[in-house]
């Protein structure tokens, strides 16, 4: 494993500077590697492995790492996958002789024990691979650990597959997002990776920018054959220093993989789990997605008895609702929402136009705007729907509750009593019924937000985003220990 000190002189100061700029580009995914970053990617996989005889990328792009293999190792024999033709034939120009292929390495098995393996993945979520490639999302969905829930990724498929590809006694070094760390999706991958003692150490490089074609919070992963269930390097930057801590990911399975609490070793870990956490007695809930805002949400709306007035005309007040986007949180809602549901469910068009007329109108006059979302899914009397409804009877719910955005530099917090609607930039919480009576108490749980004990956890738990705004999402906070 690389040592503080050796991550500081690997990565510190780079950027999309170092050379990647003029190269970097996004196609099918795939974000090519800039020359610095596989410089230092290849130094830290040949420290594992001085002198392999094959060194294998399975997702090689233009050739990049394998160039700075080539150039380090001479006598490796260099493979290369890459499904793309035209990237593929870019990457034997640059190679003249290494072994490219041009497949899938995901599809059937690639027989190759490879020494060691570095690579760069495609980094492509779920939701547009099925839109951009409905065959290869079909082929992937449920077929690994890694894509087998929610909104998985591809990267994860590779991730899980690396061990098939090393010889015995080899390592891989991946550039990958960091968010597979804390991610829901990638609950069954930590799961099968912690099984399997395969992650050595993982190099979480925070909000450093390394592609100029897309903004992606990049970690290095490092992983190894033999010896099984161990604990794992996770070495993160404090914003002073690099600091480094094992983590029994044998234990945490599953869970996100994140630091201990401070003070850890085994007391702290045995306190973290009995502990109560925010999300045992709270339900933390994204806010509603329309996926068409600018037909739902109605900003600058007037309630003038039964109707509700904005720049687009006059509906029924009775069809609308207050509404909350992230970055209102903090001052009482100013727009409406148009909500065509009730008691969670979607209210029938017919039914919707002899009760609602003018609402009828105004969403007849935007109907092929909303047909039109995500290739048609909503053509048909169901044309008037959310987009992502989830969480709705609970979000509809008029009762008091706290409203938080998605994203923020510091934790913010708003006591809702308007029965508001959080839109999908926002989460709403409120008290478990059966949680302990002290944390029964909304101003309690509103309290968290504004004394620092979030904050502290964000510091902790979660990967500061561009600009140090940092993510308040469920899979974050519901973790979080509360205090005593």
């Amino acid at each position: 494993m690389a040592s503080e000190a050796e991550v500081a002189r690997l990565f510190d100061g780079l950027t999309v500077a170092d050379g990647g700029r003029a190269r970097a580009a996004r196609t099918r995914g795939q974000v090519f590697t800039p020359a610095a970053l596989a410089a230092a990617v290849v130094e830290l996989g040949l420290a594992l492995v001085r002198r392999p005889a094959r060194v294998l990328d399975p997702a090689c792009g233009d050739g990049a790492l394998l160039a700075a293999v080539g150039a380090r190792a001479p006598q490796a024999v260099l493979v290369g996958i890459e499904r793309d033709p035209t990237v593929a034939r870019r990457a034997r120009r640059r190679l003249p002789g290494a072994r490219l292929f041009c497949r899938d390495a995901l599809d059937g098995d690639l027989a190759v024990a490879a020494e060691l393996l570095v690579g760069n993945p495609p980094f492509v979520r779920s939701i547009r691979l099925r839109a951009d490639d409905p065959d290869g999302w079909r082929a992937l969905r449920g077929r690994f650990a890694a894509t087998s829930f929610g909104e998985w990724d591809v990267y994860g498929a590779f991730l899980e597959r690396t061990l098939d590809w090393l010889a015995p006694g080899g390592a891989a070094v991946w550039i990958v997002p960091s968010r597979w760390l804390m991610a829901r999706w990638a609950g069954p991958l930590r799961a099968h990776l912690a099984a399997r003692g395969a992650v050595r150490q993982v190099i979480d490089l925070g909000a450093r920018q390394l592609f100029a074609a897309a903004t992606t919070y990049a970690s290095i992963v490092v992983m190894g054959t033999g010896g099984g269930p161990r604990p794992m390097r996770l070495t993160r930057h404090d914003g002073q220093a690099w600091r480094g801590v094992d983590l029994d990911v044998a234990t945490l399975g599953a869970a996100p993989w994140i630091a201990p609490a401070p003070g850890g070793g085994r007391a702290a870990r045995r306190q973290g789990a009995d502990a109560s956490t925010l999300g045992a007695v709270a339900r933390i809930a994204k806010g509603v997605g329309t996926n068409a805002d600018r037909v739902f949400v109605l900003p600058d709306a007037t309630v003038r008895g039964r109707w509700v007035e904005f720049a687009g005309g006059a509906i029924e007040a009775a069809l609308t609702r207050p509404c909350l986007r992230g970055r209102d949180v903090g001052a009482a809602p100013r727009a409406r929402c148009l909500v065509p549901y009730q008691d969670g469910e979607l209210i029938p068009w017919r039914e919707l136009s002899r009760r609602y007329p003018r609402a009828a109108a105004y969403l007849e006059a935007h109907r092929a705007l909303l047909e039109a979302r995500e290739g048609g899914r909503f053509v048909g009397d169901r044309f008037h729907a959310f987009g992502r409804p989830q969480n709705l009877a609970f979000l509809l719910d008029p009762s008091a509750k706290l409203v938080i955005p998605d994203v923020a530099r510091a934790p913010r917090v708003w006591r809702d009593d308007t029965g508001a609607l959080p839109l999908d930039s926002a989460y709403a919480l409120r008290p478990r019924v059966d949680a302990p009576p002290p944390w029964r108490d909304l101003d309690r749980l509103a309290a968290l937000f504004t004394d620092g004990t979030v904050a502290a956890w964000l510091a902790r738990a979660s990967v500061p985003l561009r600009g140090d705004y940092r993510r308040m999402k469920t899979a974050i906070l519901a973790p979080m220990p509360l205090p005593r």
